[in-house]
């Protein structure tokens, strides 16, 4: 029999479950869980290794065997297996289509919240029949809405029957906004993008450079990709194996070291990343900001509103405020000002997100009143990977000032400590030329 689980209401004749209100308990460590999650969210991954390092996090609070992220394609009634985590651990590959029928159809009309399937031996939906033929014995299917909209939907799979119960149901409630709003930018990203080269770089020395730096870590960051990706395959085939209890204990460190190095690698791309030259257009910095606001209430709305942060975005549309730069890349650099301005208020205060034109410049600039730096660390903070704090990885002021630089612009940073700190984008005015 299919046990499908419903808080409230009794569930109906074939078990489906419907979750109505759910009373959600506090997560151990949830504040450090949805901050790695937007970090992954904001960042260029590419959704492969982005799904897998999240539904790594997810599985701190949520035990499952496998994970897998599922497009709707309405004009098929079809479901699309996007990501598969880990990698060949069940039927559910990547391409394939899988019928949108049972309780999945239900959970895209709405009509139900989440499905928990307790024994896929007995079920005749074609999504967990697909698994029982993979061995797993029981599933929950959650949709992915961020602003309204449908992303996706995740199933998360167990070889255990009966394995989703209330308290993981509760858990995965509780992340299923930020996996959403993470999972929507990282699938955003995958666009491809026309590249064109800034103007202001052509025939430059520093843009050769910029380019050989790039290629280089490109090239090594590839390889050690590879390589984390065959010790994270072997890691997770080891386990699954079921070694006893004391090498499963080391097996799974060296999964755990496995991701924490594909994720500094991953940095270091970004960082390069931030120093090669792409698209340059005019870019309407009003705009940028106002779609920064929306990013953070998306990614961090639990943790701005539990701190008592406030965030204030001023800006005046009468007033063009234009500079030369790659709107993406731009957004994703305030993005990271406004996270580490979150980070310097533990206490609650004010986040300002404002423009300036300041010619020739044009600013973007977070301000917040937060704890300050002192001199020292207002020196050293743009070098990549300073950080002042534990488990950070001292990249976001670094590829901000890379963003910058790279247009023909700089950062500027003003911070007293107990005071505060401002941060600048400054980057050429586009009504001054090139």
């Amino acid at each position: 029999m299919v046990s499908r689980e419903r808080e409230g209401p009794p569930s109906d004749g074939d078990g489906h479950t419907q979750v109505e209100q759910m009373v959600v308990p506090e997560l151990a460590e949830e504040a450090a869980l949805l901050e790695k999650m937007a970090r992954l969210g904001v960042g260029n991954w590419d959704l492969r290794h982005a799904f897998e390092l999240l539904v790594d996090k997810v599985g701190q609070f949520v035990e499952h065997d496998c994970a897998s992220l599922l497009i709707y394609q309405r004009q098929r009634g079809a479901l699309l297996v996007q990501a598969t985590a880990p990698l060949g651990g069940a039927r559910l590959v990547p391409g394939l289509q899988v019928p949108a029928d049972g309780p999945v159809a239900d959970l895209l009309n709405g009509s139900l919240s989440a499905a928990v399937c307790m024994d896929t031996a007995s079920s005749c939906c074609s999504l967990e029949c697909y698994l029982y033929e993979s061995n797993f014995k029981s599933c929950i299917t959650i949709p992915l809405i961020a602003a309204g909209r449908l992303v996706g939907l995740l199933n998360l799979s167990s070889r255990r029957r009966g394995q989703f119960q209330s308290r993981e149901r509760a858990a995965l409630h509780r992340l299923q906004r930020p996996l959403a709003v993470a999972l929507q930018h990282v699938l955003a990203n995958e666009a491809p993008r026309e590249v064109a080269e800034p103007r202001f770089f052509e025939r430059s020395t520093e843009l050769e450079k910029m380019r050989s730096v790039h290629e280089l870590s490109g090239s090594i960051a590839h390889r050690l990709n590879n390589i984390f990706a065959s010790v994270l395959g072997n890691a997770r085939l080891a386990l699954d194996s079921s070694p006893n209890a004391q090498v499963a204990k080391y097996l799974q460190r060296l999964y755990e070291e496995g991701l924490e190095g594909a994720t500094i690698v991953h940095a270091m791309q970004k960082f390069a990343a931030a120093q090669a030259p792409s698209s340059v257009s005019k870019v309407d910095l009003d705009n940028v900001i106002e779609g920064v606001v929306k990013i953070t209430d998306g990614l961090w709305q639990h943790q701005v509103h539990s701190q008592r942060i406030r965030l204030e975005c001023t800006t005046d549309h009468n007033v063009a405020c234009a500079g030369l730069a790659n709107a993406p890349e731009l957004r994703e650099a305030t993005v990271n000002l406004v996270f580490n301005a979150i980070q310097a208020l533990p206490n609650g205060g004010t986040i300002t997100l404002s423009t300036e034109n300041k010619p020739p410049w044009a600013a973007i600039k977070v301000a917040d009143n937060g704890v300050g730096m002192d001199e020292q660390t207002v020196r050293r903070c743009t070098a990549p990977f300073f950080t002042t704090r534990e488990g950070a990885y001292g990249l976001g002021l670094s590829i901000a000032a890379g963003v910058a630089r790279k247009y023909g612009g700089h950062l500027e940073i003003v911070s007293e400590l107990g005071e505060g700190t401002e941060v600048s984008i400054l980057l050429p005015a586009a009504d001054h030329g090139t």
